[in-house]
């Protein structure tokens, strides 16, 4: 899960067309399924290519809580 400063608009939703975007409040959650340590830093790199501010990178487990 990959949490970004602000809410994504339908631009910022295109360009994470593989990925499930999510607004909570005041951030934007990122999230996709399987993804291995290259889709991870292609993630990284679309957010700055975008100007995006990360607040927050971690794993979520597969198991359910």
């Amino acid at each position: 899960m990959i949490t970004v400063r602000g809410s994504a608009g339908p631009w910022v939703r295109a360009f994470f067309d593989d990925t499930e975007v999510s607004v909570v409040g005041d951030t934007t959650v990122l999230r996709r399924a399987g993804a291995d340590q290259a889709a991870l830093h292609g993630l990284l790199q679309r957010i700055r290519d975008l100007g995006l501010k990360l607040l927050d990178v971690h794993r979520e487990s597969a198991e359910p809580a």
